[in-house]
């Protein structure tokens, strides 16, 4: 980990027609049958209007999926992708996070910046609170401090909040441009900073930035995510390299390649396919509409599991541990004299268990 920076105080789709055996067909394909997740396509709807997906989040036990689209939040149930309710907001969502245990969940919204906490069973706003540190750009929540963490990239700040009452508690000003964040649950804050190709750290317990792990030949980390247990770190770069880094010594053994470019996001999941399938996997997605897998063999070895092009620009996904399901919103980009088409959610389980 490189010290503090000194005198610095401290974000085509497929056409209609080609369906879910496409889906299932170019999920299925790569370079070892035996190693890699064979996908179905379980459910494939449009989401009304022509407004972003920002977010979506599994509630408790993973029984219902949050959608997070322009000023609305919709609730579906995960089993059969059906509506179950809508929340009107007052300004668009830029992210949400749920607190499983509390039965509760969280949206920050852009104009005007503020922080909207709401009942999850029935669906309805319970309070809300300005936020004063920039424009919204990501939220996490920490169960272990019961706090969320609230990311600015326009401000270059990231801001702790009181899940309980949505107090502000304190906020850092980073130096850099700020994108995906993870937490450890012991009280450390990563956040992947593309301007110094570094992953920024910070103590959450006092807000104090730390230093920054290096992550040597990655250009433009975007990506973010972590896997608690082992205290792994999964990276994805501009060129499309995923790192993985032992956050206790601040050391990257594994680099591996992808066709991803350009600021993507990632998720991690214990047994995502199920408790007879992999260890653990880290999926990333970009822009550009492309999946990539990273699998977990053990702690200390992990391998390039295979690339699938998707049918749409990517928006928003999420991985459930409990349900095995990966949910991905996939918009379709726009065309001179076409009216904007709806983002599609697409929500993908393992046809079988994939042998260890």
């Amino acid at each position: 980990m490189r010290p503090a920076r000194k005198g610095r105080s401290p974000r085509a789709w497929a056409r209609a027609g080609r369906g879910a055996a496409w889906l299932a067909l170019c999920l299925a394909c790569g370079a070892s049958l035996a190693a890699e997740p064979t996908l179905h396509l379980a459910h494939r709807f449009p989401i009304p209007g022509a407004a972003p997906v920002r977010a979506i989040a599994f509630g408790p036990g993973g029984t219902d999926a949050y959608v997070a689209a322009g000023s609305e939040l919709r609730d579906y149930r995960a089993a059969t992708a059906q509506l179950a309710g809508t929340l009107a907001l007052p300004a668009p969502v830029a992210d949400i996070a749920i607190d499983s245990a509390g039965r509760t969940g969280f949206a920050v919204l852009t104009a005007p910046a503020q922080l909207v906490i709401f009942r999850l069973q029935p669906l309805k706003i319970a309070a809300s609170t300005a936020l004063t540190d920039g424009t919204p750009s990501a939220l996490l929540f920490d169960a272990g401090a019961h706090a969320l963490l609230v990311e600015s990239a326009q401000a270059g700040t990231v801001t702790k909040v009181d899940a309980a009452t949505g107090r502000r508690l304190a906020s850092l000003r980073m130096q850099g441009s700020l994108r995906q964040m993870a937490a450890d649950g012991r009280g450390t804050l990563y956040v992947a900073d593309m301007a110094h190709d570094a992953i920024d750290v910070v103590d959450e317990a006092r807000m104090k930035y730390l230093g920054a792990i290096p992550v040597a030949g990655c250009k433009g980390p975007s990506g973010l995510a972590i896997d608690r247990v082992g205290r792994r770190l999964f990276v994805g770069c501009a060129d499309g390299t995923r790192y993985v880094v032992d956050t206790d010594l601040g050391f990257t053994f594994e680099r591996l390649p992808s066709p991803l470019r350009g600021s993507s996001r990632m998720v991690f999941a214990f047994h995502p396919f199920g408790a007879a399938g992999w260890k653990g996997a880290a999926i990333g997605a970009d822009q550009n509409g492309r999946l990539a897998l990273v699998r977990m063999n053990a702690f200390v070895n992990y391998t390039a599991a295979g690339d699938y092009p998707l049918p749409g620009n990517f928006e928003a996904m999420a991985l459930d541990q409990d349900t095995h399901q990966l949910w991905l919103a996939l918009g379709q980009p726009s065309s001179a004299g076409k009216a904007a088409a709806a983002v599609e959610l697409w929500t993908l389980g393992a046809t079988a268990e994939v042998s260890k």
